[in-house]
């Protein structure tokens, strides 16, 4: 008896949802016949915008502002550069000087360093000197991968890698 009561009552309720859903969904109120009229007021005003630019300046920052490296490298130049004709400066070798035998192995450049560890033989005899020391008055301008230029007696050189 119990059972069967609860039955009939959940099916009186779930008639009467239903009954709300179809009613919400197909009735007709007088609401809708407000809301239309509504909207036709409202779709006949006409907003005037006044819109006012405004106007600033950008300025070049002096600093990095997320504090990575010490400042700018390559600013942004304001006026336009003046186009100037290329100086091609040639290496100069004199033969008079006697070179000693360089052989140049590379380089190493660890994660904090900005010069590279030259590996070079000079004379038979291996070095490991940083970028820009003098090793037997041989001076170690810059080291690529493929060359290394050194200067002896203000005369510069490029030797290979091998």
């Amino acid at each position: 008896m119990n059972k069967k009561y609860l039955n009939s009552t959940l099916m009186v309720l779930l008639i009467i949802i239903w009954g709300g859903v179809f009613y919400k969904y197909f009735g007709k109120s007088k609401s809708s016949e407000k809301n239309i009229e509504v909207t036709n007021a409202v779709s006949n005003y006409e907003q005037v915008y006044n819109i006012a630019k405004d106007t600033f300046q950008l300025e070049l920052m002096e600093r990095d502002p997320f504090g990575i490296s010490g400042g700018i490298k390559n600013p942004i130049p304001t006026e336009k550069p003046v186009n100037r004709p290329k100086v091609v400066v040639k290496p100069t070798v004199n033969k008079s000087i006697a070179w000693p035998t360089i052989i140049y192995h590379g380089f190493v450049k660890g994660e904090r360093k900005t010069n590279p560890l030259i590996l070079l033989k000079i004379d038979n005899r291996l070095y490991r000197k940083w970028e820009g020391e003098t090793v037997n008055n041989i001076t170690l301008v810059k080291a690529y991968s493929d060359s290394l230029i050194v200067s002896l007696n203000n005369n510069t050189k490029t030797i290979k890698k091998q």
